[in-house]
């Protein structure tokens, strides 16, 4: 009873303060029951039709997902689960705490944390577009090749792009409460992957974080299927969210790698294209690398493609019980 007095008054002063500055009550008041934060599956593997591996997925459902049944969500899916889901967990839920997003349940595909790098190293092929090999072209690919040789290996991009949503989107939508939305995140090579689905696949995702991409992969792989999309289309439905770290470009790897000279011709290219229904905003983030710019373009990059959700939220709290 005690308990219950204590966090009706926490509650209350919260209450007060909020409406004494001008910041909006968090979204889960309103949902007697939810929890404080995101809740985590248990990781089960999948393996692809075209995969002579597994894949693990993990999903994390929101606060609200068992008190509120009627209710669907919009997916954001993360690549690279291993390094990237905890992440952005995290700060959706404290995104979501605040307002500056919706709810929405989080899918995380990759390799299984227990087999460490070797594992994560396979993501050079399931992100890879079709191509001759994984080097940048001209003489950053020169460089490539003598700092990092690469034996052959297969380019998987249309077979993982086919799993994800031929073959676990459905898988999902029958088990869990789909809105219908879906949204991805990539970073680096993963945000190669997502600019390429973009074009190879232009639907499958509503929107799209990609950071650091590494778009001069496979000998410019992204802009060859930009081209061609754009030489049979004149329209582009998405909202992209696109980042880097302004210290990638003095960073020897990254730089022959041309990810922050390749994500603004990205940018400009698409701005050139004038879709009409494409939106997009692009970011450079004083004082970040490769890595120290992965939260400030997650955290970036749901608070602008959720904007307009976000503004719509419930912001009146529930009747304190006596």
């Amino acid at each position: 009873m005690l308990g219950h007095r204590i966090g009706s008054s926490v509650m209350l002063l919260c209450a007060a303060l909020m409406s004494s500055n001008g910041m909006a009550n968090p979204q889960l008041a309103s949902t007697p029951g939810a929890r404080a934060n995101m809740k985590m599956t248990e990781p089960w593997t999948v393996r692809g039709t075209k995969f002579p591996y597994d894949h693990e997925v993990v999903v994390a459902l929101p606060a609200s997902y068992e008190v509120a049944p009627d209710k669907s969500y919009p997916v954001l899916w993360v690549l690279d689960a291993p390094l990237m889901m905890r992440t952005v967990v995290g700060i959706l839920d404290t995104l979501v705490i605040g307002n500056h997003a919706p709810e929405m349940i989080v899918v995380g595909v990759g390799s299984r944390s227990e087999e460490g790098l070797a594992g994560v190293g396979r993501r050079v092929m399931d992100f890879s577009p079709p191509g001759p090999d994984y080097f940048p072209p001209g003489a950053a690919g020169v460089a490539w090749r003598s700092l990092a040789p690469l034996p052959e290996f297969p380019h998987r991009a249309d077979d993982f792009l086919a799993l994800l949503v031929d073959e676990l989107r459905p898988q999902l939508a029958a088990k869990y409460r789909l809105s219908g939305e879906h949204a991805l995140f990539g970073h680096s090579a993963g945000g190669m992957f997502a600019a390429y689905a973009l074009f190879e696949r232009p639907g499958a995702f509503d929107k799209m974080i990609i950071g650091s991409p590494y778009l001069q992969g496979v000998r410019g792989a992204v802009f060859a299927a930009e081209a061609d999309y754009a030489a049979r289309e004149d329209d582009l439905d998405a909202a992209l969210f696109v980042g880097a770290g302004d210290r990638e470009i003095d960073e020897y790897f990254l730089a022959i790698s041309g990810i922050v000279s390749s994500m603004t011709r990205f940018s400009e290219t698409l701005h050139l294209r004038r879709y009409p229904s494409l939106r997009l905003e692009s970011r450079i983030f004083a004082g970040e690398d490769h890595y120290t710019a992965v939260p400030r373009i997650i955290s970036e990059g749901i608070r602008q493609l959720w904007a307009d959700e976000a503004a719509r939220l419930p912001s009146s709290w529930p009747s304190p019980a006596n």
